[in-house]
Parts: structure tokens; C-alpha cells; sequence
């Protein structure tokens, strides 16, 4: 019998306005990733800069500028 896979969920928390350039507003766009009912990481969005948050670990993030964070993905599709 196959193995069922565990579907994975992203969750967006989006205040009621989203200005993300509007300097110390606090709105930040907020993804959530899980896998099933395990959270894997969650990606926040805002003015200044991209973070990703893996589960479990609040000091080793990972936090990129929106111009490296553009170049890292672009480094990543060649």
C-alpha cells in the first residue's frame, strides 16, 4: 500500500493594512510553513529586509536585504 504524503500548508498573517515601507509601521508579512501539524520555518517580509525563521530556533535566522535576497535567488535559478 503507497504512503500517504503529508501535504504541506503555508499560512499568511496579514494586518489589516500592509504598508511594508513605511518606516516602524510593525507591518511585516508573517508566512507560515508546515508540514502536516510540524511548523518547518516562518518567512517574514518588510520594509528593510527578508527573514527566514526555522522552527525551533529563535537567534540563528536568516536575514537578507531585499537586494541580496534578489541575487541569492537569482544565483539559485542558474
Amino acid at each position: 500500500m503507497a504512503r500517504r504524503r503529508k501535504s504541506t500548508t503555508v499560512t499568511a498573517q496579514i494586518p489589516s493594512t500592509v504598508e511594508l515601507t513605511k518606516l516602524k509601521s510593525g507591518n511585516a508579512l508573517r508566512i507560515e510553513v508546515r508540514r502536516g501539524e510540524e511548523l518547518l520555518g516562518t518567512l517574514s517580509m518588510g520594509r528593510g529586509s527578508v527573514e527566514w525563521w526555522p522552527r525551533g530556533n529563535k537567534v540563528n535566522i536568516l536575514r537578507k536585504r531585499w537586494r541580496a535576497f534578489a541575487d541569492m535567488l537569482d544565483q539559485h535559478m542558474k
